[in-house]
């Protein structure tokens, strides 16, 4: 008998809509995906902002390199 042990998959720390920042700092963005991809591991999520030429910009990061934007950050 075969034994297969599933691999679990970490929980996600951020969830699509949550508003987020680059742990190195810049400015809030918006998740618009979240999820494992096949060429890095770990949980990443793709992100959208408005730079301040006014341009959508959107980027892919791992999720240990953002975190939540706080209110301050937002409100500016």
């Amino acid at each position: 008998m075969r034994l297969r042990l599933a691999k679990r998959r970490a929980k996600p720390a951020y969830h699509v809509g949550e508003v987020l920042k680059p742990g190195s700092g810049g400015r809030p963005m918006t998740a618009t995906w979240s999820g494992p991809v096949l060429f890095a591991p770990g949980n990443w999520l793709i992100c959208q902002w408005i730079s301040d030429a006014g341009e959508l910009q959107q980027e892919m990061f791992p999720e240990e390199t953002l975190e939540r934007a706080s209110q301050d950050a937002l409100a500016a």
